[in-house]
């Protein structure tokens, strides 16, 4: 069922009416008052596109955003919760790519990389398509070989059109065309960790996603088991610059109540640096527990 009110109240019964009527629905009874006819009643028989329109008139959201929420909903192409991120690359470095997109998992981004992404039995291209259609973010990874494929440089332009958020890292080569006017990170000399890397903290500074990734990570320092995991999880951690307080409370008392954070010279040697370049007390001092009210 449709909601009809949006936050600013603006959706009057009048206007409600109106809306039914313009979209050839039954209008409501102002003088139903046991609401024997109700807005349900009204679009029972409605179809999903008629539905999809009124929804997107309704909370004033463009129809190819509503499409692709119900495409993302229903695929099975990306892992629930994850950041949705396109990684645009050529075939010749694939194995590459898929150590990046690894190292991203870890920190709840799922990389779409065409020959590890896509399923068995469906067409590679509808799924590159779908993918492109439902990414939250879009990251070129510009390899020599990567300017002269047509497919590449189209998935570039897909972006462009939908106006993700993108990024491009020249390895070593720089982007061609309209996404070339921007000056990209080089990364010719990183490895794939150091490749995932800058792309989370790329991500990490989205505002949209940000949390989303703090969150993440945070969880997988609680629940780290031995320091090897602490370790790695804090130096993605100490790659982001957009902690809330209560996300520093939260890592402060994770570091005092899990053994393999507190104790572990790589986590450490990741978050000492990290707590002095944000101005805050190293080592973490231990949250106030307050008392239930």
């Amino acid at each position: 069922m449709i909601e009809i009110v949006t936050a600013d109240h603006s959706w009057t019964f009048d206007r409600t009416n109106l809306l039914l009527g313009e979209c050839g629905f039954q209008r409501l009874d102002p003088y139903d008052n046991n609401g024997e006819f109700t807005f349900a009643d009204s679009i029972r028989e409605i179809s999903d596109s008629d539905l999809i329109e009124m929804y997107s008139i309704v909370t004033d959201t463009d129809v190819d955003d509503v499409d692709a929420y119900i495409d993302t909903t229903n695929s099975s192409l990306w892992k629930s919760g994850y950041v949705r991120v396109f990684l645009s690359h050529s075939a010749a470095h694939k194995q590459f790519i898929g150590h990046v997109a690894d190292e991203l998992a870890v920190s709840g981004i799922h990389a779409f990389v065409a020959h590890d992404t896509m399923e068995y039995e469906e067409p590679w291209q509808d799924q590159i398509e779908h993918g492109l259609r439902t990414m939250q973010a879009f990251v070129a990874i510009i390899h020599p070989e990567f300017l002269p494929s047509a497919w590449c440089q189209q998935q570039v332009g897909w972006a462009l059109g939908r106006g993700v958020p993108r990024n491009a890292i020249r390895y070593p080569s720089d982007p061609a065309g309209f996404v070339g006017r921007t000056q990209w990170p080089q990364a010719a000399e990183m490895n794939d960790r150091e490749v995932a890397a800058l792309i989370l903290a790329w991500v990490s500074r989205i505002p949209e996603f940000s949390d989303q990734i703090v969150v993440g990570l945070l969880a997988a320092l609680r629940a780290a088991d031995n320091y090897m995991d602490a370790g790695a999880t804090a130096k993605r951690i100490a790659t982001i610059d957009t902690l809330t307080q209560a996300q520093w409370t939260e890592l402060a008392e994770i570091y005092h109540t899990n053994d393999q954070v507190g104790r572990a010279g790589l986590v450490r040697r990741a978050l000492a640096p990290y707590y002095q370049s944000h101005h805050q007390t190293w080592p973490p001092e231990q949250p106030t527990q307050t008392e239930p009210s």
